[in-house]
């Protein structure tokens, strides 16, 4: 299976369960795999065979942006289900991280992970 791979995007939006979050926001960090055959564009060198990564990257900050959300679960799930019905592609990982999250702790980041397929939307 092939993979287009969009790291480290950054992006500021108003997620969060705190009242602070929602109002002034915060800085979050996004990774995403999209698993999709390439092998006709990589032979034909034709960008209508493959995914459009910058269509991808667009969906991705529109949706992430659009309106706050309680938890980076919702927002992710939210990613991954139209990611999976706009595009031709099987399988979808997401990674959202919020680097300063709201917790008493030393720690570099806080980090979601979550896998879908079509399958799981069907």
């Amino acid at each position: 299976m092939d993979v287009i791979r969009l790291k480290n995007i950054l992006i500021y939006a108003r997620h969060g369960v705190h009242l602070g979050e929602n109002e002034l926001g915060g800085q979050f960090e996004i990774d995403l795999d999209c698993f999709a055959n390439l092998k006709n564009a990589g032979k034909d060198d034709d960008l209508n065979q493959t995914v459009d990564y910058g269509a991808i990257y667009q969906l991705v900050v529109d949706l992430f942006t659009q309106k706050p959300y309680k938890l980076i679960e919702s927002v992710g799930e939210a990613i991954c289900q139209s990611l999976l019905h706009k595009f031709p592609i099987e399988k979808v990982i997401i990674r959202i991280r919020k680097p300063h999250a709201p917790i008493d702790a030393i720690l570099d980041t806080v980090e979601i992970e979550l896998s879908r397929t079509a399958e799981d939307y069907a």
